[in-house]
């Protein structure tokens, strides 16, 4: 069997029952927050854990996802923490917060991603129960020594992770820094004061930083001599030459 569906609604008991066993949260921590999680959802969806298609899902991303052609749900995981993290983004979903999944680029849907995440975390403290595991990562100093498309993205992808601790190497462009700095400080304002029924506003908050971002932050697709003149520490005056030139009188 490549899934396995689950019809859930929160007014059938059978159905809940069959879900808090597919992935054993009866009787543990997790059983009456993602009942109570189930109570957010006034309409009932589908849920399948697909036991085929499994992404190599990193521990820094969600082994879920949502079917933008049919409004399901899909795991890729059956921890009972998976399931409500699940759950609640599901109930920001069918309500319209924006997941920019069908006209944004890649790092564009990472914004996306950690805005969701942040407006996670504070349906989670209703709960008082916390799913988050903090991470710390080390980046390889090769990879962040000039501010790039390619390190740019990066560093939008580490903003886009609340639960994580970042540890930039000496060597690295300070631009980069820069830009996860900014990029996380404004992901929690998104998010700021945002409940289950604030889509609107979070959509018109989470456009305009997208703009902003483009705008502002984001590299030229051509590089700029000019980028030089920021090194690993901030501002570099190696780009100019100050040696005569041999051909000059």
């Amino acid at each position: 069997m490549s899934r396995t569906n689950f019809l859930v609604d929160k007014r059938d008991s059978a159905s809940v029952d069959a879900l808090l066993d597919a992935f054993g949260a009866r009787g543990t921590e997790y059983e009456a927050a993602i009942r109570e999680a189930l109570g957010l959802h006034e309409r009932s969806f589908v849920l399948y854990i697909d036991h085929l298609n499994r992404p190599d899902v990193s521990p820094l991303d969600d082994p879920f996802t949502f079917n933008i052609e049919t409004g399901e749900l899909a795991l890729f995981a059956e921890e009972p923490h998976v399931l409500l993290d699940a759950i609640l983004e599901m109930a920001m979903f069918v309500r319209g917060f924006d997941t920019l999944l069908e006209d944004g680029d890649e790092w564009e849907i990472q914004i996306a991603i950690g805005a969701w995440r942040h407006v996670r975390q504070n349906l989670l403290e209703q709960f008082a129960l916390e799913t988050e595991v903090h991470w710390r990562v080390a980046i390889d100093p090769s990879s962040v020594e000039r501010y790039t498309m390619g390190t740019f993205s990066t560093a939008i992808y580490l903003a886009a992770r609340p639960n994580l601790d970042v540890d930039f190497p000496p060597g690295c462009d300070a631009q980069v820094i820069e830009a996860y700095q900014r990029v996380s400080r404004m992901l929690q304002a998104v998010a700021l004061d945002i409940e289950l029924g604030d889509q609107a506003k979070f959509n018109r908050r989470l456009r305009r930083t997208v703009a902003w971002i483009d705008q502002s932050l984001r590299p030229a697709d051509e590089p700029s001599p000019f980028d030089d003149l920021f090194g690993p520490d901030g501002f570099d005056d190696a780009f100019f030459d100050d040696e005569p030139d041999s051909n000059s009188l």
